[in-house]
């Protein structure tokens, strides 16, 4: 009888340490867990957006795409900036031409993430650079 208790005591206290390292294990993911934002802005002949993936205070991703609608052929280079200023961040990668349809798929930039927003920017080559909508880094 006594080792019948002492077996159902070790059980019970496994378990419980063992559900007591899970739950923590989890808490902890779930806190580090990446996040993710988009926003689009339409320029009138095509859609800018811009995506964050991740979090403040860590390293994460930055995507700016835009797709092609209507007008001209251009060339284009994507970037991104911060609202609380700093350097735009442009692509090296010129895409183009451009054609209705077209699109220039997703430029990506690992980069830490600071608070604040971020907005995509398309330089039209020889016609100057547009800005899109702001997106705020998740906290």
């Amino acid at each position: 009888m006594r080792n019948l208790i002492k077996t159902r005591t070790t059980v019970v206290v496994g378990t419980l340490l063992l559900a007591a390292t899970t739950t923590s294990a989890q808490a902890a993911e779930h806190s580090f867990a990446k996040a993710y934002v988009q926003r689009c802005t339409d320029l009138g002949r095509g859609d800018l957006c811009i995506d964050v993936n991740g979090r403040v205070g860590g390293r994460g991703t930055i995507g700016v795409g835009y797709w092609k609608r209507s007008g001209d052929a251009v060339h284009v280079r994507l970037g991104w900036q911060n609202t609380t200023g700093g350097a735009a961040n442009f692509s090296r990668s010129v895409h183009g031409p451009l054609v209705p349809g077209n699109t220039t798929g997703t430029e990506t930039w690992s980069t830490y993430l600071a608070a604040g927003c971020v907005y995509p920017l398309i330089e039209v080559v020889g016609q100057g650079t547009l800005k899109g909508k702001e997106v705020c880094v998740p906290s």
